[in-house]
């Protein structure tokens, strides 16, 4: 029994070490499975590790011993896989000084990981020494016991990001310094609200509202713009995308506690994301209420000015320096039947006769090469499209350089005094036919008797002298004569029918018969005559000798004191002919000089009354001299006579 016993016991045993080692070998197993697992896991890890393209490296004890290190940080390194198991500061001495070690440490010590962001760090690669930028995390690497012993550094090279982002920050900080050192008015709103987000010193100044306005809706800080259309102007620029542009715009802004007006250029520029989206507004403004104020005062006068020259009767023109007109008057409205539109959009020429516009043209042109005034006659069409003579007169206006930047033109109607002036004309040509007739067989029939009288006549046992009373009739004769030939030529001018019998001669002769002539009948004239030269020219004979004739009447008329004339016959610098005739009488003034040689004009003095003439013998004696492609120059000085010159091309 005894022996079954332990038999029995025996085979228990043996169940239990059976059982036992059926637990050892399930427990072996799950041993190698759990192994190859963490076979797997470190395999996987260490793949994880060598795979990543950031910069890893595993670090172990105090004293930094690199355990791991993958290929991008050996590349970094420029070091083979030799250094695992060498300590960090062996293989790296600068790291040191770039205060890398310590940081490291601090990590071993406390357990708690460091980042650093794009850090600037001096590295050296190839011998050469450079700055580069990282981005790291130094990650304490723990025990299954919680126990430090190591740390993991895992890093990434960010030098061209760095750098950009260090442009950018470049960039905006010159943006923000531009924005707050510029004079212009300017601020950067955000949002639909309109959110300052930045505003420089000189709007915060305009605003008058402080400098605590960022971060503020606009129209908190400006609530005065409410109601003046800028809520709807900003909304429409922020939703539309379209720039809003204003000049001189007026606007009332609070300004120490009161409104005050001011007038501004601006632009409101929408401002977009770099996905193109608006996020914003941008204003640009400029102060410009003092020329605000002053344009306005402008435009008021403008207005004034404009308001005068519609009241008055005269036809008011203002164009452009170049000749562009910009402004016609009511007057011009009137005569003419068109809008003003009408007038600037058509060429100022059409209203012109067309006989008239190629000297207007001429004289257009030269008045803007020299700046000189314009006065001239020309016909103008009227709205029935009828021909209306006018005085015009233009002037240049310019600045204070002395450049023209405008004109102003008038024309007066005066084809009442035309019509008048031909009617004067048509009647005095017809009276001088008239009276030509009967003067010149008054003239016959006396020097008739001048030939067949003796020198004295007894009558009444007395001796009357009826020869040299003959003689002065004649003389009278002669004059009158002379006058209604005057105005003969007048009308022959007026009418464009005076015409030239060319011939040659000797001028120096013409003027001796002249002059012969006039001592014949002028007995108390002294002429003395200078010859310097022998000259022949190719001219109306008898024209050169009127104009002779009145030159040297005229001096012997308005020397009353002293009747003595010097007449000169020369040839000129320029290869010209040359007749001077000088008096030592009253003399004309400067400002009459050029009025001498207009029609009907006559030289003002204390004895003017007394002098005879219609004013015509100047007026013709020039009209003869231009149309021989000649000229007359007068000098004189008042008391001490005057020396007219007339000058013809010589006859080649």
């Amino acid at each position: 029994m005894n022996k079954d016993l332990r038999i029995q016991e025996l085979e228990e045993k043996s169940k239990e070490k059976e059982l036992r080692i059926a637990e050892l070998l399930a427990s072996n197993e799950r041993l190698k499975s759990e192994n190859e697992n963490l076979k797997n896991e470190a395999h996987s890890f260490r793949e994880l590790i060598h795979s990543s393209p950031s910069m890893i490296t595993l670090l172990k004890g105090k004293n930094l011993v690199i355990q791991v290190a993958n290929e991008p940080i050996l590349k970094f390194w420029q070091k083979e896989k030799c250094i695992l198991g060498k300590p960090l500061i062996e293989v790296h001495p600068d790291i040191r000084e770039l205060g890398l070690e310590q940081l490291l440490h601090t990590v071993l010590e406390s357990g708690e990981p460091q980042f650093g962001y794009e850090m600037p760090v001096y590295i050296t690669r190839s011998d050469k020494r450079e700055l580069s930028h990282f981005n790291f995390v130094y990650q304490p690497q723990k025990n299954r016991n919680g126990e430090v012993e190591g740390v993991a550094v895992i890093a990434q090279e960010v030098t061209p990001k760095a750098i950009y982002h260090e442009k950018i920050k470049n960039s905006e900080f010159r943006y923000r310094e531009l924005i707050h050192s510029s004079n212009s008015l300017i601020a950067i709103l955000k949002g639909e609200d309109m959110i300052v987000e930045i505003a420089n010193q000189a709007i915060k100044d305009v605003w008058g509202k402080g400098d605590n306005v960022e971060g503020k809706p606009l129209f908190n800080v400006l609530p005065e713009m409410i109601g003046q259309g800028m809520p709807e102007i900003f909304d429409d620029v922020y939703k539309n995308g379209q720039p809003y542009i204003a000049q001189e715009r007026p606007l009332l802004h609070q300004q120490n506690g009161s409104l005050k007006l001011g007038y501004f250029d601006f632009v409101y520029q929408p401002q977009k994301n770099i996905s193109g989206e608006i996020e914003g507004v941008a204003i640009i403004a400029h102060d410009v209420t003092n020329q605000g104020l002053l344009n306005k005062k402008i435009r008021e006068s403008e207005k004034k000015f404009r308001e005068l020259v519609n009241f008055i009767p005269h036809k008011i023109c203002t164009t452009t320096a170049e000749g562009e007109p910009v402004f016609y008057n009511n007057s011009w409205l009137n005569f003419t039947g068109k809008t003003s539109n009408e007038l600037l959009k058509d060429s100022w020429y059409s209203l012109i006769y067309h006989e008239d516009r190629e000297f207007i043209g001429e004289l257009v042109e030269s008045s803007m090469n020299t700046g000189q005034d314009i006065e001239t006659e020309l016909r103008i069409f009227n709205k029935d499209g009828i021909p209306k003579w006018h005085l015009a007169r233009a002037t240049a206006i310019k600045n204070e350089e002395g450049v023209i930047n405008s004109w102003i033109s008038s024309c007066t109607e005066i084809q009442k005094l035309k019509d008048d002036e031909k009617r004067k004309e048509s009647f005095l040509k017809l009276v001088s036919h008239e009276l030509k007739t009967p003067v010149t067989s008054i003239k016959g029939y006396i020097q008739l008797l001048q030939s067949i009288l003796p020198e004295k006549v007894e009558a009444d046992s007395r001796n009357i002298p009826v020869k040299p009373y003959l003689h002065r009739i004649q003389s009278q004769i002669e004059r009158l004569i002379r006058l209604i030939s005057e105005m003969l030529d007048l009308s022959r001018i007026e009418q464009n029918e005076l015409i030239l019998e060319l011939s040659d001669f000797q001028l120096n002769e013409q003027i001796e018969t002249v002059i012969e002539d006039l001592s014949f009948s002028h007995r108390e004239m002294q002429i003395d005559i200078s010859h310097e030269e022998k000259i022949s020219i190719k001219a109306d004979k008898e024209r050169i000798g009127q104009v002779i004739t009145n030159l040297i009447t005229n001096a012997v008329k308005y020397s009353p004191d002293t009747k003595k004339v010097s007449v000169r016959v020369f040839r000129t610098e320029d290869n010209q002919a040359a007749v001077s005739v000088k008096d030592y009488g009253i003399g004309i003034a400067l400002q009459e000089q050029q009025q001498i040689f207009k029609r009907f004009y006559r030289v003002s003095g204390n004895k003017d009354e007394t002098y005879e003439g219609f004013g015509i013998g100047l007026y013709l004696s020039n009209e003869i001299i231009e149309k021989h492609q000649g000229r007359i120059l007068v000098k004189s000085e008042p008391g001490k006579g005057s020396e007219f010159t007339f000058k013809l091309p010589l006859n080649q």
